[in-house]
């Protein structure tokens, strides 16, 4: 069997639910064994493949059996039934703080978190500095964990997780806690780690995470596996199940709609896609869509949403130009002559409805990114958008 596989047969987790549990010593003894329970099957009859070298994705609902399934693999917990065969190192971060003594610094967990995943202490020194950059604590690394925030504790148990080089890295939903930097910064390292031929395992339910960094997806469901296979194929499927108006497409960003029509949406420069302007630059915001019907009275929309999701700008057709087409493709363009959004990041949703009914043919609520940079002192002014007024003194 290749380092990096993983293979699980037939696995059953069973947990016991207890209605009334003994409290004391002296009530165990009355009832002797004879506690009331029921029996919750947390995974049942689970298999699946992931070949050396690829990422696995495991989506579903709250309480699916991902973290269960995930403690398995980390032979934290141990199977009632089935097998798990693992080849080579592996490498755990499930939960936030785990492994961490609070009392100690930055630096003390480190070398016990590094030595409980099997690291040298030579290992651990050469890579160190390396560990602390990554997790861009330099200036905290020596105060205790207890006075870290939930986001620092998730750079650090990341950064010594990846520091290993595991033949096999398990990932939880944990990396949701980081901000956008380390999330960008850490799936990074995961497709770098992929690329050398590590093999990885992750639980998300951003799925749009699980379709940028994972070559197959297995969706369960009750504990049982729904579906298995290709991501974008695995994610859709699950994605029919919560609501049949839901699918994702190429690039993982979800689509909500009956689906006669499917547009994609870019922020250009002239002719270029672009993710960063300076502010007043004049950008265009430029729709395709393909659809095989003939639809009538369409009507686009797109808003600009904060970092923090609020609403700050938008703007959506009002006339004719779309009163019938298709069947085919086609293409639009908004033109903003100068971006007056202040500085920071923001992202777009975009619909395309039936401009009477409003019944909606697609739409996505994060159909692209957009980060404004300054051109003077504007990060010192309040809120999304430039007034452009004047000051004036009187009397």
């Amino acid at each position: 069997m290749p380092k990096g596989d993983v293979v699980v047969e037939d696995l059953w987790k069973t947990f016991r639910i207890y209605q009334q549990r003994s409290s004391t010593l002296k009530q165990a003894i009355l009832r002797r064994g004879n506690e009331v329970f029921e029996e919750f099957w947390a995974l049942r009859d689970v298999s699946f493949e992931v070949p050396a070298g690829t990422t696995l994705g495991l989506i579903g609902a709250n309480g699916a059996g991902k973290s269960t399934m995930l403690k398995v693999l980390s032979r934290i917990l141990v199977p009632d039934k089935g097998r798990v065969h693992m080849e080579g190192r592996v490498s755990a971060l499930l939960e936030l703080g785990a492994g961490f003594h609070p009392e100690l610094s930055g630096r003390e967990n480190i070398f016990l978190n590094g030595t409980i995943l099997g690291m040298s202490q030579s290992e651990l020194d050469r890579r160190f500095d390396d560990i602390v950059a990554f997790a861009g604590l330099g200036h905290a690394i020596d105060n205790a964990v207890k006075t870290y925030s939930s986001g620092m504790q998730a750079r650090l148990g990341f950064s010594v997780a990846v520091a290993i080089e595991p033949d096999i890295l398990i990932v939880d939903e944990v990396l949701a806690v980081g901000d956008e930097e380390f999330q960008r910064r850490s799936l990074e390292r995961m497709n770098e780690l992929r690329s050398g031929g590590r093999t990885a395992i992750f639980v998300s339910h951003g799925l749009a995470q699980v379709q940028q960094i994972c070559d197959s997806a297995v969706w369960l469901d009750h504990g049982q596996v729904r579906a298995v296979g290709r991501t974008e194929d695995v994610i859709n499927d699950y994605l029919r199940s919560v609501s049949p108006l839901t699918r994702v497409d190429a690039h993982g960003r979800e689509h909500i709609g009956s689906g006669e029509i499917e547009f994609d949406l870019d922020v250009c420069a002239g002719d270029e896609v672009v993710g960063a302007v300076e502010m007043g630059a004049e950008v265009t915001i430029r729709v395709r869509w393909k659809t095989d019907h003939r639809l009538q009275n369409l009507s686009v929309g797109f808003l600009f949403h904060s970092a923090d999701g609020h609403v700050v700008a938008g703007d959506h057709l009002r006339d004719e130009t779309l009163a019938a087409i298709g069947p085919g493709a086609g293409e639009l363009e908004y033109t903003i002559p100068g971006v007056q959004l202040l500085p920071g990041s923001y992202h777009l949703s975009a619909a395309i409805r039936d401009r009477h009914s409003a019944h909606v043919y697609d739409s996505s609520p994060n159909i692209a990114s957009l980060s404004v940079h300054p051109r003077g002192h504007e990060f010192e002014l309040p809120g999304y958008v430039a007034l452009g007024g004047t000051w004036s003194s009187r009397g």
